[in-house]
């Protein structure tokens, strides 16, 4: 097997990490051709060193007088939208780890790059929508999603069974699975990133707590998988073992279980599905007691709205989204309370589309523009 050359953006995040956990047991495998990160440059140099990196890329802004930068040592890119400069003619896979919104153009580049691309980014899968596949597609551009969601879909359809009638993606149900009403309008930041389940950043963690992140998986999985929204479903399973199912007509449903262990499915990126030798985590269900809940849409009302976006289409998956890592940064900077960030994200999403035309098949620059809208108009309840 020939070494694999790699380029990681978003190599100091959750996915990050996990990806470099694969590729430090398994060295002889992999040459890892440059790395990147949004602020952590110090863990990116110590990354860089250990793995004997040459290329690096950060945010300028990020580079504290602390961090010792070697100039000569390393090619270094401190702009994103040079990041795509990073790839070369023998770069193999491309992780795709980077958080938000921010590296949409950047996605659009790697996508006609005609490479493989494991992506955890449902961000800008989503405010793509329907271009994602168009575009990965016309470049041969082979796609493998790292979320264990929809890596799990990505494994059950492979397995080509026939025509499948739905599928369904799971969730934890967040550290307000058992809350009532009244709790969740007092709650606080450092409960909403207490995720019983995952460590994650703190967006992901406050988008699990609202459910806010399952609505937005709904809608990447459409996207992934060109489905339509009756196609898609989802339902709480607190042990995080079954991460999500494909129903047939006949009444079969097909699933994998693995433990929540992120290198699981990222490592079906580099090595074929049963080849991935993971000697701390095999599976022991006598230990387990297996719950599958209803998701109460009242206490978690981003469900049914994604269901409206997903119906709506066009640019209103993008809204949805942008207007809730708007809504985020305001609960995290006190601004606005816990539940006001899925009430605000309706009301706001009603008041775009009153004003502005939705755009079925939207460029970058309809996203800016409505970006721009929103930036402007923005409605928080004062």
């Amino acid at each position: 097997m020939k070494k694999m050359n790699v380029v990681i953006y978003g190599a100091t995040g959750n996915i990050g990490r996990s990806v470099l956990s694969i590729i430090r047991k398994n060295k002889k495998f992999f040459n890892v051709e440059g790395i990147t990160c949004n602020t952590n440059v110090s863990k990116l140099l110590k990354i860089a060193d250990s793995l004997n990196i040459k290329k690096i890329g950060f945010n300028e802004k990020s580079l504290k007088r602390s961090v010792r930068l070697n100039q000569k040592k390393f090619e270094i890119f401190n702009d994103i939208s040079d990041y795509e400069k990073m790839i070369s003619k023998k770069t193999d896979i491309i992780v795709f780890a980077n958080s938000g919104l921010s590296s949409l153009e950047l996605l659009l580049k790697l996508l006609k790059l005609g490479k493989k691309i494991g992506i955890a980014n449902k961000e800008c899968i989503i405010s793509m929508g329907d271009n994602f596949k168009k575009i990965s597609n016309k470049y041969s551009t082979e796609i493998v999603p790292l979320d264990s969601e929809h890596n799990s879909i990505y494994h059950l359809l492979k397995q080509n069974y026939g025509k499948f009638k739905s599928i369904t993606i799971t969730a934890t149900g967040g550290p307000f699975i058992n809350s009532k009403m009244e709790t969740l309008k007092k709650v606080t930041f450092a409960e909403a990133i207490k995720h019983p389940v995952w460590k994650m950043g703190t967006k992901i963690s406050i988008d699990s707590a609202t459910m806010m992140n399952k609505a937005l998986e709904m809608i990447e999985a459409k996207y992934l998988f060109n489905l339509e929204s009756n196609e898609i479903n989802a339902i709480i399973h607190p042990q995080a073992l079954v991460h999500a199912l494909v129903n047939y007509e006949n009444g079969i449903s097909t699933a994998i279980f693995n433990k929540p262990d992120m290198r699981i499915p990222i490592s079906s990126l580099f090595f074929k599905f049963d080849r991935f030798k993971n000697f701390n985590n095999n599976l022991d269900l006598t230990k387990k007691s297996l719950e599958f809940i209803q998701i109460d849409t009242n206490k978690f009302p981003a469900i049914k709205l994604g269901y409206s976006i997903m119906k709506q289409g066009g640019l209103a998956p993008h809204v949805f989204n942008y207007i809730n890592e708007k809504l985020v940064n305001l609960f995290i900077n006190k601004r606005i309370g816990f539940l006001d960030i899925v009430k605000y994200n309706e009301i706001n999403v009603e008041r775009v589309f009153s004003k502005n035309t939705n755009v079925y098949n939207p460029k970058i620059e309809d996203l800016k523009n409505i970006n721009q809208w929103i930036d402007n108009n923005l409605y928080i309840g004062n």
